[in-house]
Parts: structure tokens; C-alpha cells; sequence
């Protein structure tokens, strides 16, 4: 179901620094991940999307995703049909942790509903 998304991603200006390219093929990502998504929930499917050990993801990874992807599909009028599940090991969360700044911007946000089991 899902296209070939490498050419879409892959076009970046090899004069680029790398950490640029980088950066932005994963905005690129999120950006078509987002339309996807979108897309699927505008025609009246509910969406469960499970990311396990978001311990160990790197800060932008979490900014793309918690931020950026849960943002443009949790302010939509379909954002009822989505589910998210992020699993991590709170033991390995702390204050300075990357994914700590995330979830607390996520339980401050007005739009996403936080529950921790």
C-alpha cells in the first residue's frame, strides 16, 4: 500500500553538508509521513501508530516525530481516529534526557491526551 518513498527523499543536492542532507531528508520524511497519514484518515480509517524504546532515539528523531508528526495529524478534525504508542523505559528517562523535554510538551499540549500505564 505504501509507495516506493526513496525516490522522494533521496534528491538532496550532493553539495549539501551531510548533516544538512540529513536533517533534510527526515523533514522530508515526516512531511510525507504526515500526508499519508492524513490521507488515510480522511477516508474514515483509524490509525495505530507504536514506536517501542524511544529511549534511545536521538533528539531530532523525537522533535520529528512526537513534535512535528503527532502535530499535523493531532490538530485535524479526523484526530479522533489516531492513536499513538510510544514505549519507553522510564528508568532510562531523566531530567536531561531528550525524550523527557518531548513528553512534557506533549502533557502540556491541549490537543493530546497523555496516559502513562
Amino acid at each position: 500500500v505504501v509507495p516506493n518513498l526513496l525516490h522522494l527523499i533521496d534528491d538532496i543536492d550532493m553539495k549539501t553538508p551531510q548533516s544538512i542532507e540529513a536533517n533534510l531528508s527526515q523533514w522530508k520524511l515526516v512531511f510525507l509521513l504526515c500526508q499519508f497519514l492524513n490521507a488515510l484518515l480522511n477516508n474514515n480509517r483509524p490509525i495505530m501508530l507504536i514506536l517501542d524504546d524511544l529511549q534511545w532515539a536521538e533528539s531530532l528523531i523525537l522533535e520529528l516525530v512526537l513534535g512535528e508528526l503527532l502535530g499535523c495529524v493531532g490538530d485535524g478534525e479526523n484526530a479522533h481516529r489516531f492513536l499513538f504508542v510510544g514505549l519507553y523505559r522510564d528508568n532510562e528517562v531523566c531530567d536531561g534526557h531528550p525524550l523527557y523535554a518531548q513528553l512534557v510538551r506533549l502533557r502540556n499540549s491541549a490537543s493530546v491526551n497523555v496516559t502513562e500505564i
